[in-house]
């Protein structure tokens, strides 16, 4: 099971497991980060005025956890180098995600994205680093 894992602005953890696709962005109604998954949404309890209102997917695609930008203004970066063919208004390539990975939108908001054993305990890495 993989896991995507936020620090809202409160210092709360919040978890959401992928079980399919997601869509990360902003709120339609204030800068609140935002995770879309069918008619769901749920609040990362982030404020981000950096991260578009669509901004990255996550998805599994044949037991591999993926991501990309969706034509993001600010880009995503995972671990740091930022997903190949984005530009503004430009989706990126699709990149696998392999281990657990830190998962930059826009300028300020990290999640941490899991890949663990739905048995394994999950152990939240330092990601204000």
């Amino acid at each position: 099971m993989s896991y995507l894992v936020a620090k809202s602005d409160d210092g709360r953890d919040i978890s959401i497991s992928i079980t399919g696709s997601i869509e990360i962005g902003r709120s339609h109604e204030d800068f609140t980060v935002v995770i879309r998954s069918g008619g769901d949404i749920v609040s990362l309890g982030i404020s981000d005025a950096t991260v578009s209102r669509v901004h990255a997917c996550v998805y599994l695609e044949s037991g591999r956890l993926m991501v990309k930008d969706l034509g993001s203004k600010n880009g995503t970066l995972i671990n740091n180098i930022s997903l190949q063919g984005w530009a503004p208004e430009k989706e990126s390539r699709p990149k696998e995600i392999k281990e657990d990975s830190i998962l930059k939108l826009g300028y300020n908001t990290q999640v941490q994205l899991i890949i663990r054993e739905s048995t394994q305990r999950i152990e939240r890495l330092d990601i204000t680093k």
